[in-house]
């Protein structure tokens, strides 16, 4: 989150062993990205007929007009870079000695190779992908807002701390402590 006071620790992949991982890929279509903040930011004007043509044009994104598509991929980029930041310990090691600030609009997709626990279930690749797609979506949408103080910003960060849970919830894996099943109580008995 870009407020203050939030905190949103880091994804801890727990395994009984450390040395069973595996490698799997989520991509996100940045177009998709960019066509569904533009869908919602319609929407919103839409359902608000009381706002005036010059404001519902300046709160409506069109990610292909010059400037709300450099605010927009501005957005979703920095959202990209918490989340990769958010799920560092997920992701698989790469190497590079260099970084820039450079808006990467030639690259179509966002790639997130991940490690994860022998036991995870690849049944959860394409809900994480949606979680995280939302994400950046939602992320975007509550900075477009914000620079407009707008109230909808309140309901995209509750949504975005939403997916940050769901993500963080689908990555962590397997209790480290396995625990049998004790239906009637303790196995034990308590003094």
């Amino acid at each position: 989150m870009s407020t203050p006071g939030h905190y949103a620790g880091p994804v801890i992949l727990a395994s009984e062993h450390h040395d069973e991982e595996k490698t799997r890929v989520i991509e996100i279509i940045k177009a998709e990205v960019f066509k569904d903040i533009d869908l919602y930011t319609h929407k919103h004007v839409d359902a608000h007929e009381d706002m005036g043509k010059r404001s519902a044009n300046a709160v409506s994104s069109d990610s292909m007009e010059d400037v709300d598509g450099a605010v927009i991929a501005r957005y979703v980029e920095f959202r990209n870079a918490q989340l990769r930041h958010r799920i560092q310990l997920a992701l698989a090691k790469t190497v590079g000695e260099y970084a820039t600030d450079e808006l990467t609009v030639d690259d179509e997709k966002y790639v997130y190779n991940l490690r994860v626990p022998d036991e995870f279930n690849d049944n959860a690749l394409r809900p994480l992908a949606e979680y995280m797609h939302r994400y950046l979506v939602f992320g975007a949408l509550y900075d477009w807002y914000g620079q407009f103080g707008m109230g909808m910003a309140d309901f995209y960060d509750r949504q975005l701390k939403e997916m940050e849970n769901l993500i963080s919830d689908t990555l962590r894996g397997p209790s480290i402590v396995k625990r049998p099943l004790q239906p009637f109580g303790p196995a034990y008995k308590i003094k």
